[in-house]
């Protein structure tokens, strides 16, 4: 299927190791909404500010726009909610409706375009991937279905920091990296013995690297070009739920099942730290879901299966600075942005008790 979109055109992909991704705009800032309200009590770095309730199942993930002070949930409600930080309403919801255009399965990830800023893309239970223009609502493609597209539930999504290009991450074993505005297929990655859960981009550094979390668990670096495993890393004890890079650390951070954060460093592929989050809340039974790295690197934030979000220092030796949350249920889902005011970071979660919390940094 054919997507429209305004941007450069993705360069004509050959034979491997054609895949070209050339250098581009990097994308802009991550912003979000200014609504302090109260003082924050002595010592805590981070003030709740609401909690949102606007989905009828499990959320399961999240994703802060670059450009607009919106969050975007995806739930098992099969529908997406772009909410506005600063009004607190819900600015449009995409899917939902009875038409097969529109109609999607529950959907386990949500993520925006970097470089075509319009542009969000969704995967969901029903294989599918589906791509919207979140201004205006319009579902852009469904990419799925065939002996190219995914075969089983598909789990994560990335978009590519310069080119317009995506990876997802899906049960059948394979990452499939996506043209997103022709809607093909460019590679498949296949070397996985399990479900695939996350996969992402390792930025203009590394610009023709993924990572990817398996429940093998086993995290693999794949040049694209080749689809060839250029690094293999194992230090989980369980499935690996969450994957994050962060450009300005140069670090690659994974969440598991096992209770355990891994940063790893891509310099040279060894393991810097393991956060053990089940010491830090004192809980033997915590697992850690998804994982993220703050814009600026100096924070990492995991959700974890106790309600919690766990939130570290990263500019040295991991320190764990803030629990915060009180979710009733499993946290699967956060995300980072900057107040364009005040500089402060926001959080915004995402839970299985069917709700969101937004929080702010003290600054």
């Amino acid at each position: 299927s054919q997507v429209n979109t305004k941007g450069p055109v993705v360069p004509t992909v050959g034979p491997a190791p054609g895949l070209q991704l050339g250098v581009g705009v990097a994308p802009g800032a991550i912003v979000g909404a200014e609504t302090g309200k109260k003082p924050a009590a002595d010592g805590e770095r981070f003030q709740l500010e609401r909690t949102i309730s606007i989905h009828e199942a499990p959320v399961h993930s999240v994703a802060m726009s670059t450009q607009l002070n919106i969050v975007a949930t995806a739930s098992w409600d099969a529908t997406i909610n772009l909410y506005n930080l600063s009004t607190d309403k819900i600015v449009r919801t995409l899917g939902g409706s009875s038409s097969a255009e529109e109609k999607m399965g529950g959907l386990y990830a949500v993520a925006f375009s970097k470089t075509v800023p319009d542009i969000l893309g969704c995967t969901s239970c029903d294989k599918n991937v589906y791509l919207w223009n979140h201004q205006t609502g319009k579902p852009l493609a469904k990419l799925g279905g065939g002996q190219q597209g995914h075969q089983d539930e598909v789990n994560g999504i990335d978009f590519h920091s310069s080119q317009q290009v995506m990876c997802t991450a899906s049960d059948d074993k394979k990452v499939i990296i996506w043209d997103f505005q022709e809607g093909i297929v460019l590679r498949t990655l296949e070397t996985h013995t399990k479900a695939v859960y996350g996969s992402t981009f390792l930025g203009q550094e590394m610009q023709y690297f993924v990572a990817t979390c398996c429940f093998d668990m086993k995290t693999r670096i794949f040049d694209m070009r080749d689809k060839q495993v250029v690094a293999l890393l194992q230090e989980h004890t369980d499935d690996i739920i969450g994957i994050d890079y962060s450009s300005a650390k140069g670090l690659i951070a994974t969440g598991s099942d096992d209770g355990n954060i891994c940063i790893w460093n891509t310099r040279t592929w060894k393991l810097q730290h393991k956060i053990n989050t089940r010491d830090d809340l004192k809980n033997p039974d915590n697992e850690v879901k998804r994982v993220s790295f703050s814009p600026d690197g100096m924070l990492l934030a995991a959700a974890c299966s106790s309600g919690s979000v766990q939130v570290y220092d990263m500019s040295a030796t991991p320190k764990h600075i803030a629990k915060l949350g009180d979710h009733k249920d499993c946290v699967f889902d956060v995300c980072w942005g900057i107040c364009p005011t005040t500089r402060a970071k926001m959080l915004v979660s995402a839970s299985h008790d069917r709700t969101s919390m937004y929080w702010r940094e003290v600054l």
